[in-house]
């Protein structure tokens, strides 16, 4: 009689946790296929709704936590053109400042919009970088969608508080010779009657431009009527908000218009009445630059944070928990489409990044997209209390680890007219960076069959909440004996379903995870269908958990 040995050997399974959420009156499961911390206070969580269908990726940040950060990327450092996330990543990532996570931001001028000819590739608005402006929030006549009054902008404040409401924006020019100056362009043109600042962001060998508006479409006007002053930071000066930053005057350039900034940090562009007010400045002169936004003007509310870095969206579609009437009063909004939305807690210390997918992912299936509002009731769900909406479709992407982790509705990911990305900010020189101080179970749930055995894949944190290892191996199970055995780092399922918590081990550090070991019903399969007593046969085991089914070997 041949002896059959069964080696009892898998995997653990990916195995989901399911709590229900309402959207727009109905009940939907909630399934969590991935829930982890992949960096410090920065948590990425996989949802899938399976009736609606949905896959929604989340980002939050905990603010409160010393060793991230928050930046908006721009294009190459350039006001101008599109750059991947992935690039940009890679292009920012260094010792202390890794880019873990981030996703879209603003809308951008395309080419079938009236003002493509000069500003195409160039982000709608408030985008601000490390505290300078890149475009300005368009307060003027290039408003977008209505103003930052119907807009917000997303704010990151030198307290590492977020703010996302509505708001005012302002920037102005002081000088002892002119007064006050309203700057209405940031990188962009100057209309006839308009002030325009130019930095960096601009790039030194561009042109400025001045503008005219011929058949409803932006054009480059022939220039000679601007007055263009050409200023360097005064010392100890710097790009910061709700600040007097003194510059002092390098060179003025009468007559002009399509001028150069050069290596210089600002100019200064003027048409009509401000040609004449600027022409009045002479090279030595200081003039003093301010900028800065209002969050909830004139309210008991009111803020007017030091704001570091920014990105804009189309409308707050949340505000205290609310929905407002911008879901609905614009088709871009209401439609069903991808999504992405930025959004923070009440009291701003916990930034939540929301991407929802119209696409058919590989991996997790269908995903129907859906309105803002539908958006905003899983955001609120999650706990977010104010929100602002995004670009979509094609531009919806939410970059994790290196790579987009969800599937866009192109397939491949666009590059984008700017983002918004979240570093770790570890000191990864430290002595103490790879001393592991934490272990955490990777899987959602653990969930095993009688008789299985396997060995869960465990993260790693330092003191930092920096990531050490993202598979862990060297680490010890133990386990109560009414659920089984452990040996090493190996997890052996009794006999009976039974609940429990397995415990990982390394050193003085331990984590325990409840675990269910559920009784299935076996069967077997044999492959050959010819037993002739000499050679060997596979047999495989086969249990049933639900609609989960787990192969033994």
């Amino acid at each position: 009689m041949r002896k059959i040995l069964l080696g009892l050997l898998m995997l653990a399974p990916v195995v989901a946790t399911a709590e229900t959420v309402t959207l727009g009156g109905t009940d939907y499961e909630v399934k969590t296929l991935i829930d982890r911390e992949i960096g410090p206070g920065i948590r990425h969580t996989r949802f899938r709704l399976p009736d609606f269908p949905l896959n929604i990726n989340v980002l939050r940040v905990d603010l409160n936590n010393p060793y991230n950060s928050l930046e908006t990327t721009v294009p190459n450092e350039s006001a101008k053109g599109t750059e991947t996330l992935v690039h940009a990543a890679e292009r920012q990532s260094y010792a202390g400042h890794r880019a873990l996570a981030g996703a879209n931001a603003n809308f951008w001028v395309v080419s079938s919009q009236p003002e493509a000819a000069v500003y195409n590739s160039t982000t709608r608005n408030a985008s601000v970088r490390n505290g300078a402006i890149v475009t300005e929030s368009n307060q003027h006549r290039d408003q977008w969608d209505g103003g930052t009054m119907r807009t917000g902008v997303v704010g990151i404040g030198s307290d590492k508080t977020a703010y996302v409401d509505y708001c005012t924006s302002y920037i102005h020019a002081t000088s002892a010779k002119f007064g006050t100056l309203e700057i209405h362009q940031s990188n962009k043109g100057v209309h006839d009657d308009e002030l325009c600042m130019y930095n960096h962001f601009y790039g030194p060998t561009r042109e400025f431009q001045p503008l005219k508006i011929e058949g409803g479409k932006y054009q480059l006007a022939a220039g000679g009527d601007a007055t263009e002053v050409i200023l360097d930071f005064s010392e100890g000066a710097k790009w910061e908000a709700n600040t007097d930053i003194p510059l002092t005057v390098k060179e003025i350039r009468l007559n002009a218009g399509k001028g150069k900034l050069g290596e210089h940090d600002l100019a200064l562009v003027g048409r009509g009445e401000n040609a004449g007010k600027l022409a009045q400045l002479a090279v030595g002169d200081v003039v003093t630059l301010s900028y800065g936004w209002i969050y909830n003007p004139g309210s008991a509310a009111e803020a007017r944070p030091k704001i570091t870095n920014a990105v804009g969206g189309n409308a707050m579609v949340m505000v205290g928990g609310q929905l407002t009437d911008h879901n609905d009063n614009e088709q871009y909004n209401s439609q069903v489409y991808s999504r992405t939305g930025y959004g923070c807690s009440q009291d701003g210390k916990m930034l939540y990044i929301i991407v929802i997918d119209k696409a058919t992912d590989p991996v997790y299936g269908t995903s129907n997209g859906c309105n803002t509002a539908k958006m905003c009731e899983f955001a609120r769900w999650l706990g977010c209390y104010n929100m602002s909406n995004f670009d979509a479709g094609g531009s919806a992407q939410m970059f994790v680890n290196g790579k987009v982790e969800n599937r866009t509705t192109e397939g491949t990911p666009r590059a984008l007219g700017n983002g918004m990305l979240v570093y770790s900010t570890a000191p990864e020189d430290a002595d103490d960076y790879n001393t592991i101080t934490r272990l955490e179970f990777d899987d959602v749930v653990l969930q095993s069959p009688v008789y299985a055995s396997f060995s869960p894949r465990m993260l790693a944190y330092n003191r930092y909440g920096a990531v050490v290892d993202d598979n862990f191996t060297d680490f010890t199970l133990s386990c109560p004996a009414e659920l089984g055995t452990c040996s090493g780092n190996t997890f052996f399922a009794g006999g009976q379903g039974a609940s429990g918590d397995l415990t990982a081990s390394y050193g003085s550090v331990s984590v325990s995870k409840h675990i269910d070991i559920v009784s299935a019903e076996l069967s077997l399969r044999i492959k050959q269908l010819l037993i002739d007593g000499k050679r060997e046969y596979p047999v495989e085991v086969i249990s049933h958990i639900g609609d989960t089914e787990f192969g033994y070997d």
